[in-house]
């Protein structure tokens, strides 16, 4: 994943997405990613916001390794989102993108540990693996072991004690292809379960340019309505009390 991930697509437009959804007060808020993997999220954050107070964690050694040898200035930590090793009101926004989904996560739990480390008024900005019938050898090859819809995710953030913000499928152009792809990948897995890879691998330039065209022109799009269906699913939520 290292080796695509900075110029593969879809992070490329959620990458922007998230960096375009952070409205600080002060140019050195400070902001934690919640299962950081190898630190692409936090090198367009690094980027944008020089003067940000950034924080890393993940459960991956490695990962934060591969994240350190960014050079961000971050402070790097290996921790689960299940047990946040902050004070309570350390952070104004919390990032977290496709990690709530994995093995080992209780997203409840994680839910309610980042509501705790999150400001009064603090945001944050989640990432998640949207709809059932879409798992396939993708989802094993990376450790994803359920996938939500937007009821299911407005339930556990409000559950936590957050305000919803915004609450959006998106990569809604490429559902039918991708649940072909993924159907297809299921049957391969009944027949040679050790055989799960993942969907993102490199692609030609222009066709890896026009997919992130598309992606961000919806992400662009879910500013202003809720699209009803998508690959994933994003949400901006502030906490309303400490």
């Amino acid at each position: 994943m290292r080796s695509v991930e900075d110029h593969y697509w879809w992070y490329q437009a959620l990458r922007q997405h998230v960096a375009a959804s952070i409205n600080p007060a002060t140019p050195n808020f400070s902001l934690l990613d919640a299962g950081c993997g190898t630190g692409g999220m936090l090198a367009a954050l690094r980027e944008k916001f020089p003067e940000a107070e950034l924080t890393g964690i993940d459960a991956s050694d490695q990962g934060v390794d591969l994240t350190a040898g960014r050079q961000l200035d971050a402070r790097l930590v290996t921790a689960s989102v299940n047990e946040l090793p902050f004070p309570a009101d350390s952070f104004d926004f919390v990032v977290s993108l496709d990690v709530w989904s994995h093995a080992g996560v209780d997203d409840a739990l994680a839910a309610h540990e980042t509501h705790r480390v999150l400001r009064p008024q603090g945001k944050l900005i989640l990432n998640l693996a949207a709809l059932e019938f879409l798992k396939g050898a993708h989802d094993k090859a990376v450790d994803v072991v359920r996938r939500y819809n937007r009821l299911q995710v407005r339930t556990l953030l409000e559950g936590a004690g957050f305000e919803i913000e915004r609450l959006t499928y998106w990569n809604a152009t490429l559902l039918p292809p991708i649940a072909l792809v993924r159907w297809l990948s299921r049957m391969r897995l009944a027949r040679a379960p050790a055989e799960a890879r993942s969907d993102f691998r490199p692609l030609p330039g222009p066709v890896n340019s026009m997919l992130r065209g598309v992606a961000a022109l919806e992400l662009s799009a879910s500013r202003h309505l809720s699209l009803p269906f998508g690959t994933s699913v994003f949400a901006v939520a502030r906490k309303k009390h400490g």
